[in-house]
């Protein structure tokens, strides 16, 4: 899929602000960066397609990455399984870290507020932030 920029943090990175959902969501993302790139590769193939301001729903391109990356592994080891838990914070983190990305998620208020993305007070909580 060509060249990824996996998004990565230092593995020494302090997790200790963090709610344990992202905590979870950062432990994954430093073992699994392919898991980054390949959503990113997505995101990137959607707004070429359908223009610069294109609205996309994580969901689909995660079910897209779960597809890829199983039948790229069939006769290798198995893909990271991925948890429905990370979304939300790949959505902020692909947006947060990928200008040319910015607003292709439609964001919802999180529970814990995460230590990246919008905050959680301009965001309505029953609203989509587009």
């Amino acid at each position: 899929m060509g060249t990824m920029d996996y998004g990565m943090i230092q593995p020494s990175f302090d997790w200790s602000d963090e709610g344990p959902m992202e905590k979870k969501f950062w432990e994954f993302h430093v073992a699994n960066p392919e898991v980054y790139g390949t959503l990113v590769y997505f995101a990137r193939q959607w707004r070429e397609r359908r223009g610069s301001e294109a609205v996309c729903g994580i969901g689909a391109l995660y079910e897209r990455a779960r597809w890829e990356m199983w039948f790229q592994s069939l006769d290798d080891n198995p893909p990271p399984k991925l948890s429905n838990n990370h979304r939300a914070f790949y959505a902020r983190l692909i947006m947060d870290r990928n200008p040319d990305l910015d607003g292709i998620f439609r964001l919802k208020r999180q529970r814990v507020q995460a230590t990246f993305g919008p905050d959680n007070q301009t965001l309505d909580p029953d609203e989509y932030m587009e």
